[in-house]
This record gives C-alpha cells, sequence and structure tokens, in this order.
C-alpha cells in the first residue's frame, strides 16, 4: 500500500473532545426554530431542531439532534440535551476507524 492509499487514522477521544470544548447552539432559523451546534471558529457539528409527532395538539414533543438533518433523529426533552446528542453522534464519526471496503 502507499503512503496516499493509507487510510487516514481516526481523531483520537481526546482531540474530539478539546475540539468540541467551545461549541454552542446558533439559531439559524427562528421561524422553523432550526439551531446548529457550532464550535468557535464557526465549524458546524450538528443540528437541533422540534421534533413533530402527529396526532398531539401542538404537534410538537421535543427536540431532534443530528450530525445531518433527518426525521428518523432520537427525540430529547431539551435543546441543550439534543445539542449534546449532536456532539456525541459527531465524535462517533469523527473517531471511528475508516471502513476498508
Amino acid at each position: 500500500m502507499t503512503e496516499s492509499a493509507q487510510p487516514k487514522r481516526p481523531m483520537s477521544h481526546k482531540k474530539a473532545r478539546e475540539f468540541i470544548a467551545d461549541a454552542h447552539l446558533v439559531l439559524r432559523d427562528r421561524e422553523v426554530r432550526h439551531y446548529e451546534v457550532v464550535t468557535e471558529s464557526g465549524t458546524v457539528l450538528g443540528h437541533v431542531e422540534p421534533a413533530y409527532k402527529a396526532g398531539r395538539r401542538s404537534g410538537w414533543n421535543g427536540w431532534a439532534a443530528g450530525s445531518i438533518r433527518s426525521t428518523t433523529l432520537p427525540v430529547h426533552a431539551t435543546r441543550d440535551q439534543a445539542g449534546v446528542e449532536a456532539l456525541r453522534q459527531w465524535i462517533a464519526l469523527a473517531t471511528a476507524r475508516p471502513r476498508l471496503d
């Protein structure tokens, strides 16, 4: 295997935690209550948005979080909990070993 063909090493958990240490929620769209989890340098690490469930009067039942926008994301009671989940998902991706398929 040549040097350029070798898979990159994953980020260590310690480096990943240092990278997200200053992350915070930023409101990106007031109308739909879409937040992004952003580092001080402006890197977007995840998304937080209201989760809706059919059959409820308000239609809204918590906050969905993820590194990508999806309708199948886990639901959390607060925006902060959803933000923490988005960061957990980002760490899992950043520290994962590369696939050799």
